[in-house]
């Protein structure tokens, strides 16, 4: 149980955010906005990425449980390999970071925990690891849920990074909608080069049975700071296995999973 809560709080969560009180929604800022194309990649990714870090911590939960941890754990990172994907945990050696226990993930399924005794991070590894805390050092003022989760990418249009961080639930019948954050991050991972805000304000959408099969038959929002869905709408697309409904500049926009389509109305 200890280990279980330690991996769920520290790793997943990605940080707890102090108590808040949301009085209001800030002014729209328009975000920076992306081709219908790149939302839809950039969404998949933030789905493969995030199933890999909680099946790779489930994964270690069960391999160390009931063993206390041997040294703390500071956090992740997701690697690409081709196909299939590694999920590294993090320990810190005073200053230095060094990877503790790989899981290698295929089609969202753990394989076996390998311990790591005398590895090290590469310049490239330890450069993710730094632009996620550095995103996490920079949260706007809009914070929807007490915890974050974090995904952290390659950006396929610079030597930088993408960093996102996510509003959290721990309730299966409720979409939260609102309260992510997007961070460009410079290559070292040191430097916030911009941070958009996906939404304008805090969105938990329940999930409600209608239908004759007893099953939801979507979601539909508005969106007022962009013109178009963003990547974490074809996330919670893909995540809840729900079409989003997407209404942004007098259009709507039909979001299941990574395909999206304007509607005609």
């Amino acid at each position: 149980m200890r280990i279980a809560a330690l991996l769920a709080a520290t790793l997943l969560a990605g940080f707890a955010a102090p108590a808040f009180a949301q009085e209001r929604a800030p002014t729209p800022v328009r975000i920076e906005e992306w081709s219908t194309d790149k939302v839809g990649e950039m969404g998949k990714a933030i789905y493969r990425h995030d199933v890999a870090a909680w099946v790779a911590t489930d994964a270690l939960v069960d391999h160390l449980a009931p063993a206390p941890l041997a040294a703390p754990l500071v956090g992740w990172i997701v690697v690409d390999q081709g196909p299939d994907l590694l999920v590294r945990f993090i320990r810190r050696d005073g200053d230095a970071l060094y990877p503790a226990y790989d899981i290698p993930v295929h089609e969202g399924v753990a394989g076996a925990v390998v311990t790591v005794e005398n590895g090290t991070l590469s310049p490239t590894e330890t450069a993710a690891f730094l632009a996620r805390q550095t995103a996490i050092n920079n949260i706007g003022r809009l914070r929807c849920s007490a915890q974050l989760n974090t995904v952290v990418l390659d950006d396929p249009d610079s030597d930088g990074w993408l960093v996102w961080l996510l509003t959290s639930t721990t309730d299966a019948n409720i979409v939260p909608m609102g309260g992510h954050y997007r961070f460009r991050i410079s290559g070292d991972g040191s430097t916030v080069l911009r941070r958009d805000m996906l939404s304008n304000s805090c969105i938990n959408m329940p999930i409600q049975q209608a239908g004759s099969t007893g099953q939801p038959a979507g979601l539909a929002i508005s969106q007022i700071v962009s013109d178009g869905p963003v990547e974490t709408h074809v996330f919670l697309s893909l995540q809840n296995r729900l079409p989003i409904y997407v209404m942004a500049a007098n259009q709507v926009f039909e979001v299941n999973g990574a395909d999206i389509r304007k509607v005609e109305r």
